[in-house]
């Protein structure tokens, strides 16, 4: 920290000669002023994000995507604000947004970037809170707070945003939209909450009220706490994570009313978690941490603020991959048909021949023959009618033919015909009402459960000497789970979450080669919270065509396509669309195949073999540059639940010497005919085209695909092309 009427503060993670960076490289700093008032401007890349304690409020001071520094005139004025706190917190009935007292602010590097910690002292209520702010070098900064409890009572917190404030101030709006009849600003983010309907991206005109997109608590829990805000005057796009995987908020409230005092709009914002307060109650002395938002600003179309987002996740939140690799391709075999001994072994066969490179058992492994595998969930044990050899054949089948070996669990409920149902009810979560009715859910908020939910995975693992383990979660808490704590009756998904996330990073430290999938009854926990505890994530049940498009477009918005799973053959997403249309889809995701030809049926020698080059492409073509690539959504709207028109999607490498693009013709066509101009290509350099229909190749210019573009037709309903791209 720098002495007053001194020179502003360096980062001592930055050279002092401040040199541009080589291309490529990543480049952090954190500036401190502290007279007449600390002020801070957090710059990462080409992004600028300031925030000051102006007279006791702790502000943000506003953003700029273009690299330069406010120093002397542009910042926003919280005085000008009604909501101008850059954090907000509820506490005993108070909104703690003024009588802040300077801490001091320490500045942490390591080799992803640079880590600031701001100290802030209230002056009324005896609380201290720690501003933590993470750069990566990306457009995306990371903010999360430390609250600390030092009186000597409980204090309830009833809402604590990690991220708020005035967001921006637009001048002149008015005049830069002219008569275009366009709204000042765009807010994009997944439509529909419920099972299935995963990824429905839509742009919405965001109206001059406040606007909040709510999920797993005033909403279902199907939707992720994911947004992109576009500014259709000057060209910004705001695009956020909360990372949290239990009831969520994000509010905008945008103030641009003409009247006589000009045409300054005025946009503020806060994201954080939501649920009936308290969120928690916190013990004299103690220090709670709340989820992380994760928010950036680029300026460009919408494909530069997704792949921003994209490369600050891979850069520095989600955990490296098991094996040293991801993408795998999976099989498995689950309870869509009652599971027997011949039935596994033939699907292990089955997925080996393929192509396939982990195989596991989904569930009902530990259910008795025709019994119910909801209700025997807990006990966890192989159940030797079902399987009398055990499952050790299986392991060793798998394992001979190169492929990896996993299980299945819903591992935070327990059944009512489990043994420990019986022998633990207390164990189970409850609801408001005090009812034990959340479908078997376990109160991981009690130390006791959570570390037998540790040590049960655990004992799965090792027991049964798994490389991939697939989790499950097959009931939702709604509102959430009741807690009584010090005179309150608290919301138990603080807790909760904060018990979960700490058992899945210690079990991925514990075990770092077994490979952990996540899962929630299709996409209900796909926020960046839990997928980052994991190696990837089952974003939907939904396979059929043609909302499968809708759900593989906007999740791969959200999330890098590496992460995001999908699946052929099985869960009826064989019952519409031809082949190419189904395995096409899973090329621009990490896909998982099964149940292609029954016990005792003959192959298909048309559909194996065309199973069998699916697999290759994959492995072979797409997955060598995925896991870096860019992806583009030529087109990140599509209508209606079962979509109409043409759906396209094109994969690029980061050298932009190899792509893919596929073209899909979802229902009802109108327009046979697509203008295909591709993005992620060098106008510099010259590419071999396949189209994969026909086996056609042709070589011409980046320039002509990228500019002149290609006609590609499609006739029929549920069909699609395939272009594959090498540079030459």
């Amino acid at each position: 920290m720098a002495p007053k009427g001194k020179a502003p503060t360096r980062d001592h993670g930055n050279p002092p000669s401040e040199a541009a960076p080589a291309p490529g490289e990543y480049w952090t700093n954190v500036l401190l002023v502290e007279t007449p008032e600390p002020t801070l401007s957090y710059r990462t890349g080409w992004v600028v994000y300031e925030e000051s304690l102006t007279k006791g409020a702790f502000a943000g001071r506003g953003w700029n995507g273009a690299g330069f520094v406010n120093y002397y005139d542009g910042r926003i004025q919280p005085a000008e604000h009604a909501t101008p706190a850059a954090f907000w917190l509820e506490i005993d009935g108070q909104l703690l947004a003024s009588d802040w007292q300077w801490g001091g602010c320490e500045r942490l590097s390591d080799a992803t970037g640079v880590h600031a910690i701001v100290a802030l002292r209230h002056g009324v209520r005896p609380v201290t809170v720690k501003v933590h702010t993470r750069l990566d070098g990306t457009a995306v900064l990371t903010r999360w707070l430390e609250v600390t409890n030092t009186g000597d009572r409980p204090a309830a917190l009833a809402a604590a945003y990690p991220w708020s404030g005035a967001l921006q101030k637009t001048k002149r709006w008015a005049s830069h939209l002219g008569a275009t009849g366009r709204p000042l600003y765009s807010l994009g983010y997944f439509d529909n909450p419920h099972w299935g309907t995963e990824g429905d991206f839509h742009w919405h005109d965001l109206p001059a009220a406040r606007t909040a997109i709510d999920g797993r608590y005033r909403r279902d829990r199907h939707r992720q706490p994911f947004f992109v805000l576009r500014n259709n005057a000057t060209g910004e796009h705001f695009i956020g994570h909360l990372a949290w995987t239990g009831g969520y908020s994000l509010e905008f409230d945008l103030d641009a009313a003409m009247g006589t005092g000009g045409e300054d709009a005025r946009l503020a914002f806060r994201a954080g978690p939501d649920a009936p307060p308290p969120l928690r109650v916190m013990a004299p002395g103690e220090t709670v941490t709340t989820p992380e938002m994760h928010l950036g600003l680029t300026f460009g179309d919408l494909d530069a603020a997704i792949q921003a987002m994209h490369e600050h996740l891979r850069r520095s939140v989600f955990l490296p991959q098991a094996r040293g690799r991801g993408g795998w391709i999976e099989s498995g075999i689950g309870p869509e048909i009652e599971i027997t001994e011949a039935e596994v072994l033939h699907a292990i066969d089955l997925a080996a021949q393929v192509g396939a490179e982990v195989f596991f058992v989904d569930a009902s492994w530990y259910a008795k023959p025709r019994g119910n595998w909801w209700s025997t969930v807990g006990d966890w044990e192989v159940d030797r009618e079902r399987f009398p050899r055990g499952i050790e054949p299986f392991r060793e089948r798998v394992h001979a033919h190169g492929m990896l070996w996993g299980l299945w669990m819903d591992a935070e409920r327990i059944g009512t015909e489990s043994r420990i149902h019986k022998e633990h009810p207390d164990w189970l979560a409850p609801a408001y009402d005090g009812e034990r009715r959340l479908g078997g859910l376990i109160d991981v908020t009690q130390p006791e459960v959570a570390n037998w939910l540790e040590a049960t995975i655990a004992r799965v693992i090792e027991a049964n000497q798994l490389d991939f383990f697939r989790l499950d979660h097959n009931t939702h808490p709604g509102p959430g789970i009741r807690c009584e704590r010090h005179g309150y009756v608290e919301n138990g998904y603080w807790r909760y979450y904060e018990a979960l996330y700490g058992i899945y990073d210690r079990l991925r430290a514990r075990f770092p080669g077994v490979i952990f999938e996540n899962c929630a009854g299709g996409g209900g926990r796909a926020d960046i919270g839990m997928v980052r505890r994991f190696s990837h994530t089952w974003v939907t049940d939904w396979q059929i065509a043609p909302r499968s498009f809708t759900i593989t477009n906007g999740m791969t918005m959200a999330l890098p396509p590496e992460s995001v799973d999908r699946l052929i053959g099985g869960q009826s997403g064989h019952t519409t669309a031809e082949f190419d249309f189904q395995a096409r889809l899973l090329l621009f995701v990490r896909p998982t195949f099964g149940f292609l030809k029954p016990l005792g049926a003959d192959w298909n020698p048309l559909l194996l073999a065309r199973v069998q080059r699916w697999a290759r492409l994959y492995a072979d073509v797409v997955r060598p540059f995925m896991n870096t690539g860019r992806i583009y959504h030529h087109t990140p709207e599509v209508t209606g639940p079962e979509p109409t028109g043409w759906g396209v999607l094109e994969l690029a490498s980061a050298d932009r010497t190899r792509a893919i693009c596929g073209l899909f013709q979802l229902s009802a066509p109108v327009q046979p005919e697509y203008l295909l101009r591709l993005r992620g290509l060098d106008v510099s350099r010259r590419y071999r085209v396949t189209w994969d229909n026909s086996g056609q190749v042709c070589e011409t210019d980046g320039l002509t695909l990228m500019k002149q573009g290609l006609t590609v037709r499609l006739d029929g309903a549920l069909t699609s092309e395939l272009l594959i791209l090498e540079a030459m």
